[in-house]
């Protein structure tokens, strides 16, 4: 059995007939590490085993306990594989050995995916699994290792009973005893180790807790300074704004057309005033003020997104294309959070996309982001998409949790004051599990009411063509 699979000389674990749930609390996030047995000599009598079992485990925490346990366990019971495991991710797939017995010897600790083991019908049927005989034909290699014949698996719960978050998993080379693990003693071995799972768990959640803490802290701090600057920000953004007018108007009164003047005046004044808008947007966002929610085009929206992505993405040598039906209604959002939304999503597509390397510029896959709008069953999704690497399943579940990311100076807050953004103007926002090709995220807005939408085809931008391409 490989390491992609199941431990090599893996355990595996039931989906066999289930005897009497155990519930254990525990839970944990544990780094195991390789510590080989000692040569020991059994006690001969039951109760001298027990007690040795007792004085390896009771004074040892941690990596300590578990060898110590999983070791003396196999021992006494004479199985040839015993292994302790934490789920790394929920709904669990994959697991990784805490403490794991080989033969005669504790071995290094590795992960391995649930699918095609025993393992999973202990961990995702949330029950005592036992196979008696023939593990093998239930579950064939990788599944199990070739010489593996029998199996006993016990799921351990969180605190709270409701999640399993590891399992005990005993595998032997001949057929086994349910009998074995009929003494009681060996329960009250469980639970201590499930209890120091629940431990180091709780140890590591009060880490975490306090690391959040401390970036919401930072991010508190940051918020206020950035207020300030878009305070100060605004008043020279006025300033321009107000010398592009000048300009334009004496343009004008010149008698001469200038029209490569006037056009780049009329551009300086279109993006100033965007900037004043932007900067008035997160003041009123930090200060808690209402949104400024009109009717708004997707399409346009997705257009101008696009162009402000365009300089970004040329220099990284990646195309940006549109999908855009323009016989969509308008919605009805703050506009301008709106298009931050659109754009944080383009410019983490960008980021997602590895960069092309020295004399590959035209050569090799192209890579590409695409913005789409289209008809929703809940209303008018926009969505943001990209060829690149995809995201993992592990992260899939914390991907909008505040504070959470995956980039080396990333803060974790734009994709968790996206969604904000989309549930305060009735609608979400979600990564789309289906897409296979990279990474695509759905925001799926309600429609503006239909007597008051007006027709996004006249809202210009790329020519209006629903096929753009932005290079």
């Amino acid at each position: 059995m490989n390491s992609a699979s199941c431990p090599a000389s893996n355990p595996a674990s039931a989906l066999a007939s289930p005897g009497a749930e155990l519930r254990l609390s525990g839970s944990a996030a544990i780094a195991p590490m390789f510590r080989a047995a000692p040569p020991i000599a059994l006690p001969a009598g039951g109760n001298d085993l027990l007690w040795w079992i007792v004085e390896a485990t009771s004074g040892a925490t941690g990596d300590d306990f578990f060898n110590a346990l999983v070791s003396r366990l196999a021992m006494v019971l004479k199985l040839k594989y015993v292994l302790v495991t934490e789920c790394l991710e929920f709904p669990a797939r994959r697991v990784h050995t805490l403490a794991y017995w080989v033969g005669s010897a504790l071995v290094p600790n590795i992960e391995y995916d649930l699918e095609g083991t025993p393992c999973k019908g202990t961990i995702i049927g949330q029950q005592v699994c036992f196979i008696p005989r023939d593990v093998r034909k239930q579950f064939p290699p990788p599944g199990t290792e070739p010489d593996q014949v029998s199996y006993y698996g016990i799921p351990i719960f969180d605190s709270a009973r409701e999640r399993v978050i590891g399992h005990f998993a005993f595998l032997d080379d001949k057929v086994m005893e349910s009998e074995v693990f009929g003494n009681p003693v060996f329960h009250i071995f469980a639970s201590r180790a499930a209890a120091e799972l629940q431990r180091r768990h709780a140890e590591e959640e009060a880490r975490t807790h306090l690391q959040q803490l401390a970036h919401a802290a930072r991010a508190g701090s940051m918020g206020e300074l950035a207020g300030a600057i878009a305070h100060e920000v605004n008043q020279p953004l006025t300033a321009i704004t107000a010398y592009a007018r000048a300009c334009v108007m004496l343009l004008a009164q010149s008698g001469h057309p200038g029209d490569d003047t006037k056009t780049a005046l009329d551009g300086v004044l279109q993006e100033a005033e965007r900037a004043a808008a932007i900067t008035r947007r997160l003041r009123g966002f930090l200060s808690g003020h209402d949104s400024d929610f009109s009717h708004v085009s997707p399409n346009l929206v997705a257009q101008e997104s696009l162009e402000l992505a365009r300089s970004d993405a040329r220099q990284l040598g990646i195309k940006l294309q549109s999908d855009l039906d323009f016989s969509l209604p308008d919605v009805y959002a703050d506009p301008v959070q709106l298009e931050q939304v659109v754009f944080n999503l383009l410019r983490n597509a960008l980021d997602a996309l590895p960069p092309a390397k020295a004399g590959e510029a035209g050569s090799g896959a192209p890579r590409w982001g695409m913005v789409s709008t289209a008809k929703h069953q809940d209303g008018i999704a926009i969505s943001v998409a990209d060829n690149g690497t995809g995201i993992a399943p592990a992260v899939r579940e914390r991907l909008f949790h505040p504070f959470f990311t995956t980039k080396q100076d990333g803060m974790g807050i734009g994709l968790s004051l996206s969604r904000t953004i989309a549930q305060k103007a009735g609608g979400t926002l979600d990564l789309d599990d289906t897409y296979t090709r990279g990474a695509r995220f759905v925001l799926v807005l309600p429609a503006a009411g239909a007597a008051d939408s007006t027709d996004a085809a006249g809202s210009g931008g790329a020519d209006d063509d629903p096929q753009a391409e932005y290079s």
